[in-house]
């Protein structure tokens, strides 16, 4: 995809989430996405990395990491806060495909979790 094309698209799709924004900014919430890499970037992060382009630019904080060595244990997940989770399921699909995730609320879990975004 072009990557003027790909902006425009980002753009809109990123405004679907603009009452998300607005809710997290009137609680003074902190939103934070952080995403791990790794080089050399494949085709899909060269095209999120548009999308977190886009994103940041309308005030989400955006944060990427390369660690020092390979990241095999971690996934994708949202840690909304001290009570609330979404881990993200991948399924067997073609990578990239979010087929469904995991809500929860145990508190052993989110730790678990703040723990993993702390690292």
């Amino acid at each position: 995809m072009h990557q003027p094309l790909a902006r425009r698209l980002h753009g809109e799709e990123a405004m679907d989430d603009q009452p998300l924004r607005d809710e997290v900014r009137s609680r003074s919430l902190e939103f934070t996405r952080v995403r791990l890499l790794s080089y050399p970037l494949t085709d899909y992060l060269h095209h999120e990395m548009i999308n977190y382009e886009v994103r940041s630019r309308l005030g989400e904080r955006i944060e990427c990491f390369v660690p020092p060595a390979p990241v095999n244990g971690y996934f994708d997940f949202l840690l909304f806060d001290s009570h609330t989770a979404l881990v993200h399921d991948y399924g067997h699909g073609p990578v990239g495909h979010q087929t469904g995730g995991w809500l929860t609320h145990d508190p052993k879990t989110l730790h678990a979790l703040a723990d993993i975004a702390t690292d």
